[in-house]
């Protein structure tokens, strides 16, 4: 009779669990696997927060510690402060953590040497990475993000809407408002166009300005702000085009996630968007952007269906096949082995 293997125990530490969770059920499968919160405290910029950051802070680290004891690896989901702390609170063990957009712009003050392996989602952020933390040459592996090609999917019966879409935060890095200016000029010369402007804004000031703009461009019939939506399955449905305006992503994932469902994707030339998409998905100004939109709606319905139909079995299977989140949990445990022996 053979000895029973013992799985290792993956603590994951996140303060949003939004990229990682579809990962949790494959983790279980390869580890014994905590799930942590763990709260996001950056540094007070306000009276009030200065006086409550202490508490914050403490609470903090108390349950930093409790999460990540008892365990053999500690996975930290976005390498921000909490990174930082463990990679001084917890040497003796093995350390991995998932770098996405900000904090490649934001690095924490971490024990880099502690830090035993590090994902990254594109492979500009592994080498930009590279360039700002030597030390961690040889421990950085670019794994796709995972898109479920299976949720994600066309409908039954396409249909040519006359709409556009930009899915996320409203907030001033993702360009909402130079999508606005953009597509005033495309109406121009086809005005049955109208742009869905979906996702909520923690900055009431930034709000304001879009929908001030809006007015003043008299395009208060063709732009529209839906705020949250529920199912964006449907809202992916009814739209032709998906956009992404943002000065930098990682991915951008609602582009992938709307190519799934059967949009046409469309992105700013942000560093690392060529990694993902041919460069006749990809814009440089408005003028360029223009083009590429009119093109599509000139090209006869057949065709366009075509060329989104090509564009995904080209693209999604980056985010799909093979599996990252099988992928991501083969690579820890590769790297606990190899540390362990």
């Amino acid at each position: 009779m053979q000895p029973k293997v013992t799985k290792p125990t993956l603590s994951v530490l996140f303060s949003i669990d939004t990229f990682i969770s579809p990962y949790r059920e494959h983790f279980s499968n390869k580890f014994q696997l905590n799930w942590s919160s763990i709260p996001f405290t950056p540094p007070p910029k306000r009276a009030f927060d200065f006086l409550t950051f202490p508490f914050k802070l403490t609470s903090k680290k108390i349950k930093t510690f409790f999460s990540s004891r008892g365990t053999d690896i500690i996975f930290v989901e976005f390498a921000d402060e909490t990174l930082a702390l463990v990679s001084k609170l917890r040497k003796e063990k093995m350390i991995v953590t998932r770098l996405h957009r900000y904090e490649l712009f934001n690095l924490p003050s971490a024990d880099w040497s502690a830090v035993d392996l590090v994902i990254v989602v594109n492979n500009w952020m592994g080498k930009n990475l590279e360039q700002k933390v030597p030390s961690l040459k040889g421990k950085i592996v670019c794994i796709p993000n995972f898109v479920d090609t299976n949720y994600w999917h066309k409908s039954e019966n396409r249909l040519v809407n006359n709409q556009l879409s930009l899915v996320g935060n409203i907030e001033e890095r993702k360009g909402h408002d130079k999508a606005i200016t953009a597509f005033s000029k495309i109406l121009e010369k086809n005005k049955n166009l109208k742009l869905n402007i979906i996702g909520k804004s923690k900055d009431q000031s930034f709000s304001d300005k879009l929908n001030s703009l809006v007015l003043d461009l008299g395009l208060s019939d063709n732009v529209k702000f839906k705020g949250y939506v529920e199912d964006l399955r449907h809202e992916f449905h009814k739209t032709d085009i998906i956009l992404s305006f943002s000065k930098h992503e990682s991915t951008h994932l609602t582009l992938f996630e709307g190519l799934s469902c059967g949009a046409f994707p469309l992105s700013r030339n942000w560093e690392g968007v060529e990694e993902f998409l041919p460069s006749s998905n990809i814009f440089t100004d408005d003028s360029d952007f223009a083009d590429k939109v009119l093109s599509f709606y000139n090209k006869k319905e057949k065709e366009r269906f075509e060329i989104i139909d090509n564009l995904a079995a080209s693209t999604l299977p980056r985010f799909s096949s093979p599996d990252p989140r099988e992928v991501m949990s083969d690579i820890i445990l590769k790297k606990y082995l190899e540390l362990k022996n």
